[in-house]
């Protein structure tokens, strides 16, 4: 990008009215994506605000020097805070993270013991449990399908912890132990999505890449909506063990 395409990309950052025309559809778009997980009790327009709060301090906090867009870089801020927001409620009952947990302790053991992608047939078997019943599981786990940057580990700095965003955005002076951790942690998110199975590595890329809808990836894939979305679910279990994330979003 020329400074001068630079430049006009950026115009808009010191004037929120400006910015908020710009980028309010992207804002309601992260909000219905993230609202098709949640209960009924969150509302489409609380979202919004979260939305719109991080995109505010995004672009306070946007460094031009780094080679990252701001509309790349708006987007992660803006999904952390409906993220964020999410995470003010208590709406995740016990028996449910207690369900996730098992889950994805089965998808580590069957992994660890075979080598290869544990099967559909093979997790509920382990589990004790139909397919019918392992697939109504992973219904119920879908709200804890929300795995974005908030979600990943912080690197320790020399006075704070950081976070991987907060890297990728920052100082372009950082130091190389920062440019080293995220390297790692870019290797090891790249090893993860390369261990899974082609169709959940096909729905990741549909999904998330992309930015096709349930609907259109179920279209895409021959599926129905509803079995795109517990496929989706099982994709998560599956990444959350290989990034060492417990069943709470955490480390």
């Amino acid at each position: 990008m020329t400074t001068a395409s630079t430049y006009e990309a950026n115009s808009n950052l010191g004037n929120p009215e400006a910015l908020l025309q710009e980028y309010l559809p992207m804002i309601r778009y992260h909000a219905d994506q993230l609202m098709r997980r949640t209960p009924a009790s969150i509302e489409l327009d609380d979202m919004i605000d979260a939305g719109v709060l991080g995109l505010l301090d995004g672009a306070q906090r946007f460094d031009a020097s780094k080679e990252v867009l701001f509309k790349t870089f708006a987007a992660y801020r803006v999904r952390g805070a409906m993220i964020d927001y999410l995470r003010t409620f208590d709406w995740m009952p016990r028996g449910l993270r207690d369900t996730s947990k098992s889950l994805q302790g089965a998808f580590q053991e069957l992994e660890q013991r075979y080598g290869r992608p544990a099967e559909e047939k093979e997790i509920a078997d382990f589990l004790e449990m139909d397919i019918e019943t392992y697939r109504q599981k992973l219904d119920q786990v879908r709200s804890m399908s929300v795995v974005y940057f908030d979600d990943l580990p912080s690197v320790r700095g020399d006075d704070d912890d950081l976070h991987i965003l907060d890297i990728i955005a920052g100082d372009s002076g950082q130091s190389p132990e920062h440019q080293t951790a995220i390297g790692q942690f870019v290797d090891k998110l790249a090893d993860a999505i390369a261990l899974l199975p082609k169709r959940e590595a096909i729905l990741l890329s549909l999904y998330y890449y992309e930015e096709l809808t349930m609907k259109e990836v179920a279209l895409v894939l021959g599926l129905t909506e509803s079995r795109v979305s517990q496929v989706h679910s099982q994709m998560v279990m599956r990444l959350r063990g290989h990034l060492n994330l417990n069943a709470e979003g955490g480390v």
